[in-house]
């Protein structure tokens, strides 16, 4: 099965919070479009392909690993729907090399899967480079003024969540990993998180997944203003409207650091409430470029443009498995394995289906991508 398969279910609704509710049956689903005409049909097949995706494929009988690789392997869900996948992905694998696995729900905040692996009630659990790094540096560089509350619910739940405090941490990102004026790229934060980690957790290999904000603009757009990069989108700054979403504004990377990094200040931005309504905008030049995170379906679906960053404005937010120290070396294999098999491709695919207007849940889109790698 192809991901164009899971492609057909159409546009995802951006509702806001992580979804954690019971295990829906896939077979058979009220709301899905109508079966008429060739569209209704194809859908119809791709429904009937999808409906063997809820139970996993039985699997050979595994030895039982020894000493400390037999203690339980508790996985948290992490702080969005995509890390909660990944979470129930590592668990089969580790369960199908021999290991006692489970997952583990450690709610919406974007901090209750940290304090979990530092309290050790977990043992791993995948999450954003960036912002992991935030939240472990907001723990011992104290922001006057700052409250430690997560930020605002206006973000999608397909998209990491900025940690509290909203100023200060990310505009400030380079300052705090060392770099003076230079911007912070992928190794530079992954080598920042290994430093503020606690010692009885490490980092484990990266994927090459993704999910950083980037700005958009249509396919039109593009080939009229010759546009690939932000540098490019400079000099038409001064007359566009900026479509984001509510999380954006306040976000020192976000409109203080095109001006800083690219001198891009948007005549004005304009702030949407969902990624379905900042993508209508954009299609219906409302709004001239957008900000939408890597992973959002929506660019996929209508062959939106992502403007390379070559200056890193963007915070880098590559998935990152954190697991606890004692991990046995073979269940560390295993979760390398699955990282070096999930790109930003992968995580749309996810995306795409824990938020759809009938979505799967995190478990069911796990066993989907498993089936898909598998074949």
């Amino acid at each position: 099965m192809t991901r164009a398969a899971a492609s057909a279910r159409g546009r995802a609704d951006r509702s806001g919070t992580r979804r954690s509710g019971t295990r829906r049956a896939v077979a058979h689903r009220p709301g899905t479009r109508s079966s008429r005409g060739p569209r209704g049909a194809a859908a119809l097949a791709v429904l009937a392909l999808l409906a063997g995706c809820t139970a996993p494929a039985p699997q050979e009988p595994q030895p039982s690993p020894s000493g400390t690789a037999a203690a339980p392997i508790r996985i948290a869900t992490g702080p969005t729907d995509q890390t909660a996948v990944l979470a129930h992905v590592y668990a089969e694998r580790l369960r199908s090399a021999g290991f006692e696995a489970s997952v583990e729900d450690t709610g919406e905040d974007p901090a209750g899967h940290l304090a979990a692996l530092e309290r050790g009630e977990v043992r791993l659990a995948a999450d954003y480079s960036g912002h992991l790094y935030l939240r472990l540096r907001s723990q011992q560089v104290p922001v006057p003024g700052a409250t430690p509350t997560a930020a605002p619910d206006a973000t999608p739940s397909a998209a990491p969540t900025d940690p509290a405090p909203e100023g200060g941490l990310a505009a400030n990102l380079s300052e705090l990993l060392g770099l003076g004026d230079a911007r912070a790229d992928d190794d530079d934060v992954l080598a920042g998180v290994r430093e503020v980690l606690p010692g009885h957790l490490r980092v484990l290999a990266p994927a090459p997944a993704e999910n950083r904000v980037a700005v958009v603009v249509t396919r039109p757009t593009a080939v009229e203003l010759e546009l690939s990069d932000l540098e490019d989108l400079a000099p038409e700054c001064a007359q566009l409207v900026l479509g984001t979403d509510r999380a954006f504004v306040a976000r020192p990377e976000g409109r203080e650091g095109l001006a800083d990094a690219y001198g891009c200040t948007p005549e004005r931005v304009a702030p949407y409430g969902s990624t379905e309504e900042l993508v209508g905008a954009l299609l219906a030049d409302e709004v001239g470029a957008a900000a939408l995170f890597t992973a959002s379906p929506e660019i996929e679906d209508n062959a939106l443009v992502v403007l390379g960053d070559p200056l890193d404005v963007f915070v880098p937010q590559q998935v990152v498995p954190v697991a606890a120290r004692d991990l046995p070396d073979e269940a560390v294999r295993v979760v390398d394995e699955v990282s070096a098999a999930v790109d930003t491709e992968d995580l749309v695919l996810m995306t795409r289906m824990t938020t759809a207007q009938d979505p799967y849940t995190p478990e069911e889109t796990a066993q989907y991508w498993l089936r898909e790698e598998r074949d």
